[in-house]
């Protein structure tokens, strides 16, 4: 098999084809309710403890040597506006842009005002071509790097996973066809995890499309542990091992995480780099764990 050229966003890499390089872990800013931003406006936040969660994130990413993207995430536009408006003064691109998609587009249009390339982040997400604006702005304002995420019921198998984004079933074309379309470069695909259940499934789908299609794989692994996120009401739950325990296996068949909330750092970081230096003993010692389907 020919080599496979990473997807590179300033010194970041990432991996695609395979699950050489470590994944790209992505902590999320300005969720809705994270502590940091008050509760009656938005568009307020402690600015001093939002650059503390990053530069922990981006410190931890340092000394574990794994790359790392922040996801700038928003629920009204003028709020998406202030968070970019903060990040870009004290942080450099590239960074993932999340959110609604009302603040997705605010973002993109603050961003080319300001003179920021739509190279210098990733548009998350994307599941179907049913919304015109959407495809319109993909368009308008040349996104170059998209991730598409897969939805489904939590038994979704892979192989209806990877049919989501293989067939034509979005006006005679395909998902990932019709991005290509619209001027989109670079793709990279989120299998959707609901419950463990899924998360399975959803590991299998990355190996098929890495080994297949080539594109980077990846998704929010621990999207499902919110429901335990109180250890006081329920212990044998307790979200920070479970998130360890997942990122430790999520990290063997991805090249990149969603790893939720960014104070969840430093389990994540810590786990991810548990598991590639139990990859690097396993490939050593010529040990048949974790061969691609």
């Amino acid at each position: 098999m020919d080599e496979i050229t990473p997807y590179e966003y300033g010194n970041i890499k990432l991996g695609r084809g395979n699950f050489k390089l470590p994944p790209v872990l992505i902590g999320t800013m300005f969720y809705q309710g994270q502590t940091i931003i008050e509760r009656k406006d938005s568009e307020k936040f402690n600015v001093e403890k939002a650059k503390k969660r990053i530069d922990t994130h981006k410190e931890l990413a340092k000394k574990y040597k794994i790359p790392e993207l922040i996801e700038i995430s928003a629920d009204t536009p003028k709020a998406m506006i202030k968070y970019l408006d903060f990040y870009l003064e004290y942080y450099e691109p590239p960074f993932v842009l999340g959110g609604t998609f009302d603040a997705r587009v605010a973002g993109i249009e603050y961003l080319n005002e300001r003179g920021i390339k739509p190279d210098n982040y990733i548009y998350n997400t994307i599941s179907n071509l049913k919304n015109n604006k959407e495809l319109e702005i993909i368009q308008k304002y040349h996104i170059d790097s998209i991730v598409i995420l897969i939805l489904g019921s939590e038994n979704m198998s892979s192989t209806q996973k990877f049919n989501y984004i293989t067939k034509k079933n979005q006006n005679n074309v395909s998902l990932i066809d019709g991005l290509k379309s619209l001027g989109v470069n670079k793709i990279w695909i989120d299998g959707g995890v609901i419950n463990l259940e899924s998360l399975a499934h959803v590991l299998e789908t990355q190996q098929m499309i890495s080994s297949s299609l080539r594109y980077p794989v990846g998704t929010a692994p621990n999207l499902f542990l919110f429901k335990y996120s109180s250890p006081r009401l329920n212990l044998k739950f307790h979200t920070r091992y479970r998130r360890a325990s997942i990122m430790f296996i999520a990290t063997c068949f991805s090249n990149f995480i969603f790893y939720g909330a960014i104070e969840d750092a430093k389990e994540s970081f810590t786990s991810c780099y548990q598991s590639r230096e139990f990859k690097k003993v396993t490939d050593n010692k010529n040990i048949k764990f974790f061969n691609p389907l």
